[in-house]
């Protein structure tokens, strides 16, 4: 009879786990949080320098993309982009960059004031964005794990 119990709590763990793994990869998408991107950004890693004009020409045709806001000789942009460069094969996109110069002339400097930074934008809105300037985004640029948990909260991939 003990064996009969332990192999019914022994299975009902299992699915319990099973189910709690499926909702955690359903929820974001029936959210609406997750979205992807426009598909000619997704095969390979590559960053694509942008200026204010085109910037603004994708949020008027309501593109969903990354855009990374910096400054060339930037340290930590250097790190940023290593990081954004290095993702495993299954999250491999192409994403924009921005000079800071740039970006200060955008509708995306209403919610970046620092850099590096970098934004996720979908249907032409900012959904969200790291903080330079914020303790609670601090691990998203010294840990590339965390970077990509992130990006993998908002982008389907």
């Amino acid at each position: 009879m003990k064996r009969k119990h332990i192999i019914i709590a022994s299975i009902s763990l299992t699915l319990f786990f099973a189910v709690a793994i499926i909702i955690a990869l359903i929820i974001p998408s029936l959210t609406g949080k997750q979205f992807r991107l426009d598909d000619e950004l997704y095969g390979e890693s590559e960053s694509i320098l942008i200026d204010k004009d085109k910037y603004e020409q994708l949020i008027r045709d309501k593109k969903s993309f990354i855009v990374m806001v910096d400054k060339p000789g930037c340290i930590k942009t250097s790190e940023m982009r290593v990081s954004l460069s290095g993702f495993p094969d299954d999250m491999q996109f192409k994403y924009y960059h921005l000079y800071w110069d740039d970006a200060k002339e955008t509708s995306l400097h209403e919610k970046i004031k620092y850099t590096p930074s970098v934004a996720l934008i979908h249907d032409g809105e900012v959904v969200d964005w790291l903080n330079a300037d914020a303790k609670e985004d601090e691990p998203l640029y010294n840990d590339s794990a965390a970077l990509q948990d992130w990006i993998r909260e908002y982008i389907l991939f």
